[in-house]
């Protein structure tokens, strides 16, 4: 009996660690618009997952927000990223941050699919954020 729960609790706390998920997966496609996504990709979809980017409002100002997106952190920042390079992440209600310079590491639960508004798609990956942590780069000696 003992066994049985020591086993139970072990897969709970395996189950409800966040998938490490990369932009090579979720970029690693040329997306068009009604494509069938990557099977990769879609097998995500409802996962608490945590992803490395670049943090950018979505809207022009300052201050603290509730919602940003979440850029590939290949792309440098530089140029217009494409649809699949971008995931767009909602904060818990009633709270916000600041735009953090650097990479950072989202997790949170990630929702994959064609998002539509006015009959174009606006997004493929959406977000509800838990945590926001900032990573260090280290450089070799």
């Amino acid at each position: 009996m003992l066994r049985r729960s020591l086993t139970l609790l072990c897969l709970t706390a395996l189950a409800s660690e966040p998938e490490p998920v990369g932009f090579a997966v979720l970029a690693g496609f040329d997306y068009t618009e009604g494509m069938t996504l990557p099977k990769e990709v879609t097998a995500l979809d409802e996962k608490v997952v945590e992803i490395r980017g670049f943090m950018k409002r979505e809207a022009p100002g300052s201050g603290p927000v509730d919602m940003f997106m979440l850029i590939n952190d290949a792309c440098g920042c530089n140029g217009t990223p494409k649809m699949n390079e971008i995931v767009f992440c909602t904060l818990p209600e009633g709270e916000s941050t600041d735009i953090k310079m650097g990479v950072v590491k989202v997790t949170g639960k990630l929702y994959v699919g064609e998002v539509k508004e006015d009959g174009v798609v606006i997004m493929i990956y959406e977000m509800d954020a838990d945590t926001i942590t900032t990573t260090t780069t280290t450089t070799a000696p």
